[in-house]
């Protein structure tokens, strides 16, 4: 607990008030050290494939190709010229391959080992991944009019039924990153998460009305749960589901979102 109080204080210049929290972000730390246990098959991005497919349907999963605990030659060997490549135990272990012959088995190799044999419990402290045993996957490569689609993530909250929808999206994630954020009518908030809006907001999704009832459907029995999706050649496919995004350290403006987003989150 301490050691979330304290990454707290340093982002925000305070204490959070863990007894009596009024703000998303206070709830968010919380739930980094007193996470529900199905949280850990949900966060795992192997397993929550399953609970995905059980759901709402196998037909809104990446095809994946490839899973396993060590990169091996042959696995290798039988990979598309173009890939998603990343571990299922934490944040930040991926890699966008657009042409395998720009990089070598050796490489990737000494790659996947580095994630796996990282402990993201230990870099994180968020509890509900300390028990996700790591292994690697390999996914198929979305692109949508010749560009990697954008990250369209859902926070939903969930108060009593009554659900409240945010919906961030995230531009350029591996190049120039930025950040808006609509409602579910598709009208830009003015609200900034952590990085500057998009110069040109991007237009509503083809898929918007689907993606809001499947964001819906998967957040009905979390009092709050993060829903990411991509749009890719007409489709809807699933990212992942996130219990606590940041950690609970993104800075928000204006501030009185964070009172906003904490008003609609009771755990």
């Amino acid at each position: 607990m301490l050691y979330h109080q304290l990454k707290y204080a340093r982002v925000f210049k305070k204490w959070p008030n863990v007894a009596q929290p009024t703000t998303f972000s206070e709830k968010i730390t919380i739930r980094n050290f007193r996470p529900k246990t199905i949280y850990t098959n949900l966060a795992d991005k192997f397993k929550v494939r399953e609970y995905i497919a059980n759901t709402i349907g196998e037909k809104y999963l990446i095809k994946l190709h490839a899973v396993f605990g060590e990169l091996t030659a042959e696995i290798y060997s039988n990979l598309p010229d173009a890939f998603v490549i990343k571990a299922n135990h934490g944040s930040g272990f991926n890699l966008v391959v657009h042409d395998k012959s720009d990089t070598t088995f050796e490489q990737l190799s000494a790659l996947t080992r580095y994630w796996t044999k990282t402990n993201y419990y230990k870099k994180s402290r968020e509890r509900h991944y300390k028990k996700i045993q790591p292994c690697i996957l390999v996914e198929h490569l979305l692109q949508d009019e010749g560009h990697i689609p954008n990250d369209i993530k859902f926070h939903c909250f969930n108060r009593q039924g009554d659900m409240h929808i945010f919906i961030q999206v995230d531009y350029d994630r591996f190049g120039l990153h930025r950040r808006d954020v609509f409602d579910t009518d598709w009208n830009k908030t003015d609200i900034r998460m952590g990085l500057p809006n998009n110069p040109t907001p991007m237009p509503a999704p083809k898929n918007l009305p689907e993606m809001v009832a499947l964001a819906k459907r998967l957040a009905s029995d979390f009092n709050y749960v993060r829903v990411d999706f991509y749009e890719a050649e007409g489709n809807v496919y699933f990212g992942e589901l996130t219990f606590t995004p940041g950690g609970g350290l993104c800075k928000m403006y204006p501030e009185n979102v964070q009172h906003q987003w904490g008003s609609f989150f009771t755990e």
